[in-house]
């Protein structure tokens, strides 16, 4: 069997080499590499087409233009020569036997129609240093069925999941949404060993907006497959109870956010055992995520509650 990769690329200069650079070195390499730009505005194209001159790997460019991740993933798989292909992040890149676990896996299990690889956190600075080390401990211990297929390392049989496709109406959780309803035709696996190391978010800025959106499009993503986790809904309980509790009874109570992200700082800080250093930075970066999570879990029950939900309504095939 063949793989082709897909890369999405926005404004991606500072690590598409090293991604690029990655699929040069797989023991078995692609039989196309095609990236789908959202209309970068960097020298990622530059970057890209200095790398097609170098490599003996077909590479083709495609256009998205709608800042829409479900609509790229689509457009790549359309154009794919291959029955295989697998996404990669172009701020990611895979280890080198990569492509060779993914297509052994689908090898051994014909009734395989998506696989998720493992995924190591990098970051390019110590609060993502910091944040890598939280997220990693909550993927270990409360991340499991389709949450633990993650676009960034994902790979489908295109013969198998038939005429399934991205909802494009789903900006975030696409990845989720589209394991959740493939299942009706095939089956997908987690295959860890298959690994790629992709970056954590840089600066507090960015990571309280990834993490509001997250909260908000796991609501979404709950409400569509009735699938819920209560660990997502934690921070917005204490939340709402710290202001109810704050106003009621002390103020004390609505230290509640902070006290519970020092919890959870101290506990991961106890499981893996971190630099001294990171420990500060562990205890903004819980207290960001609760802050920006629970505001966007708010945000989406209450969008649920007043009927002004954005809930795309579930995309339905004739079964062929």
């Amino acid at each position: 069997m063949e793989i082709s990769v897909i890369v999405l690329t926005y404004n991606s200069a500072r690590t598409i080499d090293r991604c690029l650079d990655s699929l040069v070195a797989q023991e078995v390499a692609p039989a196309e590499i095609i990236i789908v730009d959202d209309d970068s505005t960097d020298t990622t194209l530059a970057a890209v087409e200095e790398f097609r001159g170098r490599c003996d790997i077909p590479v083709s460019v495609l256009r998205n233009g709608q800042h829409n991740i479900s609509r790229g993933r689509n457009l790549g798989m359309a154009v794919a020569r291959t029955r295989l292909v697998a996404f990669l992040d172009s701020d990611a890149w895979a280890a080198t036997d990569w492509t060779r676990k993914l297509i052994a896996t689908f090898d051994r299990d014909a009734r395989l129609g998506v696989i998720g690889g493992g995924v190591d956190v990098a970051h390019a600075s110590p609060f993502a240093e910091a944040i890598a080390v939280n997220d990693e401990t909550i993927r270990q211990l409360a991340t499991s069925e389709e949450l633990l297929i993650a676009g960034c390392n994902m790979a489908v049989d295109l013969t198998a999941v038939a005429d399934e496709r991205f909802d494009e109406r789903w900006i975030h959780a696409e990845d989720s949404e589209f394991v959740d309803r493939v299942e009706d035709r095939c089956r997908w696996a987690a295959v860890p060993e298959a690994r790629v190391w992709h970056e954590s978010r840089a600066t507090l800025r960015g990571y309280m907006r990834q993490m509001y959106k997250y909260g908000l499009w796991r609501v979404r993503y709950a409400a569509s497959t009735r699938k819920v986790r209560t660990i997502d809904y934690v921070p917005t309980t204490v939340m709402i109870a710290a202001a109810i509790l704050g106003a009621a009874v002390s103020p004390w109570l609505l230290l509640a956010v902070p006290a519970m992200s020092l919890a959870e700082a101290a506990f991961v800080i106890a499981y893996r055992r971190p630099p001294v250093r990171l420990w500060p930075l562990m205890v903004i970066g819980w207290l960001a995520k609760n802050t920006a999570w629970g505001l966007g879990v708010l945000v989406a029950i209450v969008q649920q509650v007043t009927a002004r939900s954005q809930v795309p309504p579930r995309l339905t095939r004739t079964a062929s």
